[in-house]
């Protein structure tokens, strides 16, 4: 049922995507007034979309405005910081993390040797947990190849350290390649580099793939060439972690309604966890950022997070050459009380009140038919 603050957001981005910036101002204004966000802590959902929809309206900027990359101006912290913080008290992530690395371990433990391409490493915390818990089950490769592909170079200097300290406490060789690029500016050369590499060669993707940057009115052609370079490697497995909305090919307005619906559960969500209100607050202004990429953007180019639902990228996976891989459908891992799993085929989805939020897939390269 729609409340009159939902209808005065909704007012107000209707009234913007129609040119007519003044009502929209005014929608937003009365909204304003009805909010407290000291006193409801739902009522900080309402703002950020709001403000979002008020730098849609003021939107000079130009260029991509990848918060990884490009630090926003509030004083609400570095993005690749809050996603730390994120991790540790959102059952979402923290899942997708445990799920994610559960299967890495299947995949890449117990080998000689090893090849981990990471796309989007970003501080390498992901790689220095899967090496802790390839230790525990006595499964370390004796040498593992870390492949770490991200654009921020800070970031992958971070990653070097983190992972070469872990390594040092359980006793892992790892040899260490940082390339700071988006992965779909990698060059051939080097995605040739990657097919000589140890084996077998696992990659993992944890919530980066929606980053990949895409033409004006592309449907998707740079990530389905990511993917295509990703199966050319052969590789054993591929893992990714998605947000399961469609904040990419659909319109302005659509893609508002699914940013509402998307954001208010995980909101919802985490105002139902023993959440300190200050990393609460910390944490809606981290995927406050999202929803002024996905709703606050003017410039189609320019923005950043394209997500997609978890079946559109299990269509992507099966274009590309990929099947399920059997190995997630092997692997449990502890579920927050407050979550739901659903398991289908390569995918290992995440509900909270039967709303699917966050995918885990799962794929490995497809055996073609014989004649």
């Amino acid at each position: 049922m729609h409340t009159a603050k939902d209808e005065l957001l909704f007012r107000g981005m209707e009234r913007a995507l129609a040119g007519r910036p003044d009502e929209a101002r005014a929608a937003l204004a009365s909204l304003t007034g009805l909010l407290d966000v000291e006193a409801e802590p739902q009522d900080l959902d309402y703002q950020l979309f709001a403000s979002a929809i008020a730098r849609r309206l003021d939107d000079t900027r130009p260029g991509p405005r990848n918060p990884y990359l490009h630090p926003p101006p509030d004083a609400g912290g570095r993005q690749i910081d809050l996603f730390r913080l994120l991790m540790a008290h959102m059952p979402l992530a923290a899942t997708a993390d445990a799920l994610a690395n559960a299967t890495l371990v299947e995949l890449l433990g117990g080998h000689d040797e090893a090849t981990l391409v990471d796309v989007g490493m970003g501080q390498g915390r992901q790689e220095a947990r899967l090496l802790r818990r390839l230790a525990e089950r006595g499964a370390l490769p004796r040498r593992l190849t870390l492949v770490g592909v991200d654009p921020s170079g800070d970031s992958l200097a971070q990653a070097e350290v983190t992972v070469a300290d872990v390594a040092r406490e359980v006793g892992a060789e790892v040899v260490f390649e940082a390339w700071v690029a988006p992965v779909e500016r990698v060059s051939g050369a080097r995605w040739a580099r990657l097919g000589g590499l140890p084996r077998p060669l696992v990659v993992n993707a944890a919530f980066s793939l929606h980053h990949v940057a895409e033409a004006p009115g592309s449907e998707g052609a740079a990530r389905d060439a990511v993917l295509r370079h990703l199966r050319a490697l052969e590789p054993s497995g591929l893992v990714l972690c998605e947000p399961n909305v469609d904040h990419f090919l659909a319109p302005p307005l659509e893609r508002f309604a699914h940013a509402w619906n998307h954001f208010t559960h995980v909101f919802q969500l985490l105002d139902t966890l023993p959440v300190p209100r200050e990393a609460r607050v910390a944490i809606k202004r981290f995927y406050g950022r999202e929803v002024d990429d996905v709703v606050g953007t003017v410039d189609e180019s320019a923005r950043c997070e394209r997500h997609e639902l978890a079946r559109t990228w299990g269509d992507r996976l099966r274009r590309a050459g990929f099947a399920p891989l059997e190995a997630l459908a092997r692997v449990s891992v502890p579920v927050h009380p407050a979550l739901t799993t659903r398991r289908e085929p390569g995918m290992v989805g995440l509900c909270w009140r039967d709303e699917l939020l966050v995918a885990v897939l799962g794929a490995r390269p497809a055996v073609e038919a014989r004649p």
